[in-house]
């Protein structure tokens, strides 16, 4: 695992919980502690790559337990803490090289058998394979017309921005509907389309070129995960999972184009 993103999200779990990293029932608990303890967990139970997609696929689930007190010393200065880490550990994994096909769940649950000071981290995959077969070959989504779940682009680690439209232009020019300010970004970069309940991914001819996952590519169909740099910028596309039976989704509907 790759020291930097680790740095980065120790930064901002300090910001996320802002002096809650203190001296807890006479031992500290610091940031860096659950930085590394989520970084390993996602190392540790992380699945082989295939040849369509080398990079290991990251674990979706992780539980972070400590002590009762401790936990809830930690929610009281920041109750969306689960939800924020979620978005944080999507950055963790495609910084250290690591693809994700769901968005990471976050828990945190208390043992009281633990000393304020001590927490460890569980890391499992929520939608596992079936055979060493099937982890071999590139998943992909089903030739449905239904839309994604709740699409959206994280920009160079930005909160996300949703895709609501079938139809997306990415450029540096005023008129795209995802502007981005990066010199070495076409004015008209790329394009996102909305085909088969996929959004797909098309070079609009750009200077600098559009990769995915480190391949430079002209067209792609998009995958929860897939890491998109063009120019300076870094973008991650993702969508959320169905909702589980008895649920529904609140999303407003995309039509294909």
């Amino acid at each position: 695992m790759k020291s930097q993103p680790i740095a980065h999200l120790e930064e901002q779990l300090e910001r996320l919980v802002e002096g809650a990293f203190t001296h807890i029932f006479g031992k500290k608990i610091q940031a860096h502690d659950i930085a590394l303890e989520l970084s390993r967990a996602m190392e540790n139970n992380a699945e082989a790559g295939h040849p369509g997609d080398p990079r290991p696929l990251a674990p979706d689930h992780y539980a972070i337990i400590l002590n009762d007190e401790a936990m809830n010393h930690l929610l009281r200065r920041q109750p969306r803490l689960p939800e924020l880490l979620s978005q944080h550990m999507i950055e963790l994994a495609t910084g250290a090289g690591y693809r994700l096909d769901n968005r990471p769940i976050i828990e945190l649950q208390a043992d009281n058998t633990l000393a304020g000071g001590r927490l460890f981290v569980r890391a499992w995959h929520t939608r596992r394979r079936q055979n060493t077969t099937a982890l071999m070959q590139r998943v992909e989504a089903p030739e449905t017309g239904h839309a994604p779940i709740n699409p959206h682009l994280l920009v160079n680690g930005s909160q996300p921005i949703p895709l609501r439209q079938p139809l997306l232009n990415i450029g540096r020019d005023r008129d795209n509907h995802i502007i981005l300010d990066d010199a070495a970004v076409s004015r008209h970069h790329l394009q996102l389309r909305l085909r088969l309940g996929r959004y797909m991914l098309f070079d609009t001819q750009s200077q600098t070129g559009t990769f995915v996952n480190g391949v430079r590519v002209k067209e792609h169909a998009l995958q929860t995960g897939d890491v998109i740099h063009i120019g300076n910028t870094r973008l991650v596309y993702m969508e959320d999972q169905p909702p589980s039976e008895g649920e529904t989704a609140s999303y407003p509907p995309v039509e294909d184009v």
